[in-house]
């Protein structure tokens, strides 16, 4: 499984086992018996050299975190299509909450006037004098 990983990430930066040797300082031969899984357990550290020569990340060797999504900007695309529309729809019932404080807003001076109206006028509606 470690070797399949290292594998993986050395491929994906198009390096020879050489190149990662001088770039890590682990002895080409030691790479080669880890790459091809015949150390079982190599050292940490020899480890941690190769994958760090490789710019990788030692979560994503050991599967802790996982490798970018090569459908990521795809994802993202998605992702701000429904952003955009919750936004829409947020924005839409927001006009709407506006729309009714408003006629709540009318309906209450008109209730307020008649109201007054009525006090002021004894010989008019449900108050009288």
């Amino acid at each position: 499984m470690l070797s399949t990983q290292l594998k993986i990430l050395k491929e994906k930066r198009k390096l020879t086992n050489q190149q990662l040797s001088d770039l890590s300082g682990v002895p080409v031969g030691t790479i080669n018996r880890i790459l091809s899984g015949q150390t079982d357990n190599p050292s940490f550290q020899t480890v941690c050299d190769m994958v760090l020569a490789m710019d990788g990340s030692l979560d994503e060797i050991v599967g802790i975190k996982e490798t970018p999504d090569e459908n990521a900007e795809k994802k993202v695309r998605a992702n701000q299509e429904i952003l955009s529309l919750y936004e829409s729809m947020i924005a839409s019932k927001n006009q709407w909450i506006h729309r009714l404080f408003v006629c709540c807003c009318v309906l209450t001076l008109v209730l307020i006037f008649l109201v007054v109206f009525d006090l002021t006028n004894p010989a008019v509606g449900f108050f009288r004098g």
